[in-house]
């Protein structure tokens, strides 16, 4: 890597300094690449500092958590604040207990299907593990390629120049863009993308119950949308609730609206009712926080000497909590693609590229073929056939739900997709 104060060269220039940037970073530089991590400081939510909880959490699978200890990331996290999910319990109309499906780490014979942890403390464990390892970090905003080196096709160049806002200039062999859905990167590489609108919005809380959770997901389907119930534990507590949870509710426009104006006894009281009082009485213990819900898809994950991981190349619809996965999953698979290639093998070859963008193809797809169809199906706004039509599709879905709900061999199938 050269010392000069205005150039940098290295193996590896990473954009993007939230969770999958940093992951990516780590990972490859633990893969024997020399590599820089390039990106202002993401600012924290201020509203969220002062909170107890941070509203933004995340259902982390076993296969991210490998990643996470692969680069020191999970061992740093404060262990008080993970909550396990031992068990999911998941239905087909909102206030309902009926028809259940039910998934279970113990039936799966593994640990936990999940982990819940927040934003806050993943990105602070992940500081942690890249101020450990000494992680080069260049804190300019990237601003694009150098034209003539880009015209020229870095695929036959050995390095492909990034510009950043303060003047410096990185020459790389290969550049990860995982600065999200609105990724400089994407749009420098040529790369286009495909964006929609949800119908509805997602809107996150926390509150405390009277019953304990005991280590269980819920979530509702239905015409109010797709709400989600998620552990939060409750140990290491001045005084310790019966149980603790994260809401996320997918919910229409009109009917987020109205939530959203509600006081926090009214909004506890509408959980409560549309869950079916499954966790007893609940009280408020957070604001109410609204996000905007997009499907989005890059034309490609991969342009000459770029490759493009997390949400800059996807974004799916959160009813499965998925979307944080499905980054960590790409930064994996780039980083075995690139320590597994020949010894002669430059890292921004074209092919190992291919390779990459191949191995990631199926399981993106897959996810988003589930979330963007169950949104659909239980979208009151758009509904999926001409409403003589609709009863004999819900009729056929109900028969398929309980199908699922009646077989442990594919709830079992389902959950290893969902964990690997």
């Amino acid at each position: 890597m050269s010392d000069s104060s205005d150039l940098l060269r290295t193996d590896v220039a990473v954009v993007g300094r939230g969770a999958v940037g940093v992951a990516a970073a780590l990972a490859l530089s633990r893969a024997g690449l020399s590599t820089v991590l390039v990106g202002a400081q993401p600012v924290p939510d201020a509203m969220d500092e002062s909170d107890a909880w941070d509203l933004r959490v995340f259902a982390l699978s076993p296969a991210t958590r490998r990643l996470l200890e692969s680069i020191d990331a999970w061992q740093a996290l404060d262990a008080h604040r993970v909550a396990p999910v031992y068990d999911m319990r998941v239905f087909p109309a909102f206030g309902s207990q009926d028809d259940e499906l039910h998934f279970s780490a113990y039936e799966s014979c593994i640990e936990a299907l999940a982990w819940i942890v927040e934003q806050r403390n993943l990105m602070r464990a992940l500081d942690e593990a890249q101020q450990a390892a000494s992680l080069q970090i260049v804190d300019e905003r990237f601003e694009g390629f150098d034209n003539a080196v880009h015209a020229a096709s870095p695929a036959q160049e050995p390095f492909i120049r990034l510009l950043l806002d303060g003047g410096r200039r990185i020459e790389a062999r290969l550049v990860v863009g995982a600065d999200g859905a609105a990724s400089r990167v994407r749009e420098a590489a040529g790369i286009g993308s495909r964006v929609s609108d949800y119908p509805q919005r997602a809107l996150v809380a926390h509150f405390d119950t009277s019953l304990s959770h005991r280590d269980v997901a819920w979530q509702w389907f239905g015409e109010h949308g797709v709400l989600a119930l998620l552990p939060l534990p409750v140990t290491g507590l001045a005084q310790v609730p019966a149980g603790r949870v994260s809401m996320v509710w997918a919910a229409p426009h009109e009917l987020a609206d109205e939530l959203q104006a509600m006081t926090p006894d009214q909004l506890a009281a509408r959980v409560q009712q549309a869950t079916g009082s499954a966790l007893g009485s609940m009280t408020s213990i957070s604001r109410v926080a609204g996000f905007p819900l997009r499907l989005a898809r890059a034309s490609s994950m991969i342009a000459p000497r770029v490759a493009l991981v997390g949400d800059a190349a996807h974004v799916v619809h959160p009813l499965a909590g998925q979307g944080m996965n499905l980054g960590f999953g790409d930064v994996e698979a780039l980083m075995r693609t690139l320590r597994e290639r020949e010894a002669t093998r430059d890292p921004g070859d074209r092919l190992l590229l291919r390779r990459y963008e191949r191995v990631r193809a199926e399981p993106v797809a897959a996810m988003r073929r589930t979330t963007d169809g169950l949104q659909r199906l239980f979208d009151p706004v758009r509904p999926l056939a001409p409403k003589p039509v609709a009863p004999f599709v819900r009729s056929f879905v109900t028969l398929g739900w309980r199908a699922v709900a009646r077989s442990g061999w594919i709830r079992k199938r389902l959950v290893a997709q969902a964990v690997r």
